[in-house]
């Protein structure tokens, strides 16, 4: 008995891709008279021109097609759409197991077309599913993206304002304040400032999230960098038994990247290793290398299981999750500087022993970070060495 598939108020748009014309005709109007839109691609060649020209919410790709494989045709859609569900399907024996190419490869169902059109259905029924699950599920975190970018831009206006009457009363305007009120209003301008930092990073990584972060690449100074990363730690370090110093051997006297990023990275690593580093030193190290650029944030601190090392960089994450935890912070910094780091092409990795020490270290290669015009200005009395251009 024909099973009866109630048909979608809005059709899904499916793309079937096979190389044999009858399979192709045959697929297209079982799928057409159960209510979905179809796609037909009789190649890997057509299905991709196909995929890119519309929105498709499941692709069934055949295994076996000339030139290009339903396999590589698979890992080439997963370069930039991880999301579309995908059904591959086989008419032959001798490949690779079913369980086998679910684990090799991203896709969300295999099906033997010796199974029959009532297989076939049930899976487009379970794909079609994930795809509108997936869809919503996407869709509250923009929301919430959005929500936390909208957030922010409120908090930043009543920031502003504490911060400079807070500067002014400090700088005598209204006149002379007893001690006791200046140590008071210290305390303020400090929290403010950290408040300040927080709210910037949780509106970097709501545009990070959302996809609107250009790089602008221009020359900085090594030494420049270095010494306001070295003023940053005397602060965060003024009552610490800590010892903060910049090893700037083998590093080149600028470098291009993007400024503003780098310089937010190098700040929530210092202050992510000034946290945990109760005793000891901090040192920052800037290197350069035929393939990259690295900045080094090594420290003596508690350290990190390696079990747990990759946690600290998914965002609103601690090691230490319980209310009573020792260390203050939501858990940004790290995720916040991973993402800028991608951004310019580079990455951030950690070699971290529990009781020894962390270190992060920052890479930028010279193909992302040195791609400098002609036009592009040099910082004063520096010449761009050729690890920098």
């Amino acid at each position: 008995m024909a099973r009866k598939t109630q048909r979608p108020a809005q059709p899904s748009r499916i793309l079937v891709v096979d190389d044999q014309e009858e399979i192709l005709r045959s697929v297209r109007s079982l799928l057409e008279r159960h209510g979905y839109e179809v796609l037909a691609a009789a190649s890997s060649a057509q299905a991709l021109e196909l995929f890119k020209a519309h929105e498709v919410h499941l692709l069934l790709v055949d295994y076996f097609m000339p030139n290009m494989s339903g396999e590589a045709l698979i890992r080439e859609i997963r370069r930039f759409d991880p999301y579309v569900q995908i059904i591959l399907q086989t008419g032959y024996a001798g490949e690779k197991p079913a369980s086998q190419m679910m684990d090799e490869l991203d896709i969300q169902g295999y099906h033997d077309k010796a199974d029959g059109p009532e297989k076939l259905l049930l899976w487009v029924e379970v794909g079609l599913k994930a795809h509108r699950l997936i869809g919503a599920l996407r869709e509250r975190e923009r929301a919430q993206h959005e929500m936390v970018a909208n957030v922010s831009h409120e908090l930043r206006t009543p920031l502003h304002i504490i911060g400079g009457y807070t500067d002014l009363l400090l700088d005598g305007q209204f006149g002379a304040l007893p001690e006791p009120a200046c140590d008071s209003l210290r305390r303020i301008a400090t929290a403010t400032d950290s408040l300040g930092t927080l709210v910037s990073d949780l509106l970097s990584y709501a545009k990070l999230e959302a996809g609107v972060v250009d790089v602008t690449r221009q020359w900085v100074a090594t030494d420049e960098i270095a010494a306001e990363v070295e003023r940053l730690a005397a602060l965060l370090l003024e009552v610490s038994p800590v010892h903060f110093t910049v090893d700037l051997t083998g590093a080149p006297p600028v470098f291009h990247a993007d400024s503003l990023k780098v310089r937010t990275i190098l700040r929530n690593l210092v202050t992510n290793a000034v946290k945990f580093t109760p005793a000891g030193a901090i040192v920052l190290r800037i290197t350069s290398s035929a393939d990259a650029l690295r900045f080094a944030v090594c420290d003596t601190g508690i350290g990190i299981a390696r079990e747990q090392q990759g946690l600290v960089f998914e965002p609103f994450r601690q090691i230490e999750g319980s209310a009573t935890r020792r260390y203050r912070g939501i858990g940004l910094g790290l995720a916040l500087s991973r993402k800028l780091a991608r951004t310019m092409g580079g990455d951030i990795e950690i070699d971290s022993e529990p009781g020894v020490g962390s270190t992060f270290t920052l890479h930028l290669p010279h193909g992302e970070s040195a791609e400098a015009s002609a036009t592009d200005a040099v910082p004063p009395g520096v010449a761009p060495t050729a690890s920098a251009a």
